[in-house]
């Protein structure tokens, strides 16, 4: 799905949030390749996501967010190359 970063630098979710002046989109193939195969951005497990819609910059995630553990693997896989 595509993305919207908005002025204040949230990064959320095209289809759940609706658009504003300023807002940055994120087509669907950037997307994937900054979640999956880059893993630059992370979410919560998707029953939290669900209801936010809401992504983080890696090494920007608030503390009270549990992060998805499988966008956390592919991060940490990366890490490794």
């Amino acid at each position: 799905m595509a993305l919207r970063i908005r002025k204040d630098g949230r990064i959320l979710c095209a289809a759940m949030h609706p658009e504003e002046d300023g807002d940055t989109y994120i087509n669907d193939e950037l997307h994937y390749k900054m979640s999956v195969e880059y893993g630059v951005i992370v979410s919560e497990e998707m029953e939290q996501h669900r209801n936010n819609g809401e992504w983080w910059w890696v090494g920007n995630v608030p503390e009270h967010i549990k992060i998805s553990d499988w966008r956390m693997n592919i991060h940490n896989k990366m890490q490794l190359l």
